[in-house]
């Protein structure tokens, strides 16, 4: 087994005798990158039934430390009957929610002779993503404060193209997330404006399992692997919440960007020169870093009570991945060293979502959305195991008063990604036509 150290002392060997050996580490590595700088941030996102939309909503069943912690101060209070009351006291309020996701992708292969359809499977989050929040607001409506846990992007996608396609198949097994954990306050500064911000910390990690392309091409099986993981990556969410009257309300949330420095190991196969000058298969295990920066989000929306029933809203998010998502490099942690440096060049990602509620009686809300996000990534870092088209999901949901103040929510979704042509030069390693649909379901409670 080849230690850190004798990597590292003989790296430029290995780099003149395989020279594939980093570009091959990059198409890799080019799944977790990409679905970060397209989630990118999870599809549809919380509430899953209005497509997420939630920066100037302020009914009881919106993600507030996800979405604008400002909105906490107006938040309803409720009675036992399901009617709107008033607590002298406050109240406290809990908010927990399941998604479970899939992803068909289909990718019609560019090669020599008949056109190839190839369809693959590709999960978002990991398949159950959990989302929840406890918020406590004052019954003057002056202050209020939450804890929140939830997933800012996740994915997980297991790729595989049919074996009769031979050398040319590729295969991906990934998985990437930031599971975060918020800290927030709001308070009333005038009966039209809130004030609110939350402190965020997260664990990051992304697993890579891949056969080795060197071995491949010589017949002979192994895997690469990756592994890194840290708890950190602090941030800051600040949002503001104006009223200016009783049927419209405004919202802004600035997320800050954040930095992970993960740690772990990389484990590969490389050729080395033999005794007898015939190349060599050594396996190679080595400690690693990865730095990975979840962006800065710029968000906001309004929200418009049409109707003593009906509650309509409509957000907008910009996500920085120009200034976090340019290169990304893995390096050896003993010496610091960069082992594979990826260029992604990624786009600033636009994303629209509008929803809406519609109080169908005393127990029963109904809900649905709409939304479209662009795609995040240029041709020549598109791969099979990307989902970066950029698309549309459409909502819909219902929600429903079980006993007492007890709710369950139900919501599901459609996602229908924009048909991508990807090819040479850009990218002559995996061209294609690309395109695909997919479907969310979220089950949630909230008392």
């Amino acid at each position: 087994m080849m230690n850190s150290g004798f990597f590292a002392n003989h790296m430029s060997n290995l780099r003149r005798r395989v020279g594939t050996l980093s570009l091959f580490l990059a198409i890799a590595l080019i799944p977790r990158v990409g679905v970060k700088a397209q989630v990118i941030n999870l599809p549809v996102g919380i509430p899953v039934g209005t497509s997420g939309a939630g920066n100037a909503r302020t009914d009881a069943d919106n993600f507030f430390i996800r979405n604008n912690v400002a909105g906490m101060t107006d938040i309803p209070f409720r009675n036992q009957n399901g009617q709107q009351g008033l607590s002298a006291e406050g109240q406290w309020r809990i908010n927990g929610s399941f998604q479970l996701s899939t992803f068909l992708d289909r990718r019609e292969r560019f090669l020599p002779g008949p056109t190839q359809g190839i369809t693959t499977e590709t999960r978002f989050g990991p398949p159950l993503n959990p989302a929840g929040e406890f918020t406590y607001t004052r019954g003057d409506r002056k202050f209020a404060f939450g804890f929140g846990a939830y997933t800012i992007f996740g994915f997980q996608s297991k790729l595989k193209d049919p074996p009769a396609l031979g050398p040319l198949a590729t295969f991906f097994d990934t998985r990437v997330a930031s599971n975060d954990f918020a800290a927030g306050v709001a308070m009333k500064l005038h009966p039209k404006l809130s004030v609110g911000a939350s402190f965020i910390l997260g664990r990051g990690f992304a697993d890579l399992a891949r056969p080795n392309p060197t071995l491949a091409q010589l017949g002979i099986p192994g895997q690469d692997l990756l592994d890194v993981a840290r708890i950190g990556a602090p941030g800051a969410s600040i949002g503001l919440f104006y009223r200016p009257m009783a049927r419209l309300s405004f919202g802004i949330n600035y997320k800050t960007k954040r930095n992970y420095n993960l740690e772990g190991g990389l484990q590969t196969f490389v050729l080395v020169p033999g005794p007898s000058g015939a190349a060599q298969i050594v396996s190679l295990n080595t400690a690693v870093t990865l730095k990975l920066k979840p962006p800065a989000i710029a968000e906001g929306g309004f929200e418009v009570k049409a109707t003593d029933k009906l509650r309509l809203f409509s957000d907008f998010r910009f996500y920085d991945y120009t200034a976090t998502f340019q290169q990304l490099v893995v390096r050896a942690e003993e010496s610091g060293q960069a082992l594979v440096t990826l260029k992604l060049d990624a786009f600033d990602v636009r994303s629209f979502r509008t929803g809406g509620l519609y109080a169908l009686n005393r127990a029963t809300i109904l809900q649905f959305g709409w939304a479209y996000t662009s795609k995040g990534l240029p041709d020549a870092a598109f791969s099979p195991g990307t989902i970066n088209t950029g698309g549309f999901d459409f909502t819909a949901g219902v929600i429903k008063r079980v006993m007492g103040d007890l709710w369950l929510n139900i919501g599901v979704a459609g996602i229908l990604a924009q048909e991508r042509k990807i090819g040479p030069p850009a990218n002559p390693l995996f061209p294609g036509k690309y395109g695909g649909w997919g479907g969310m379901l979220g089950v949630g409670i909230r008392w």
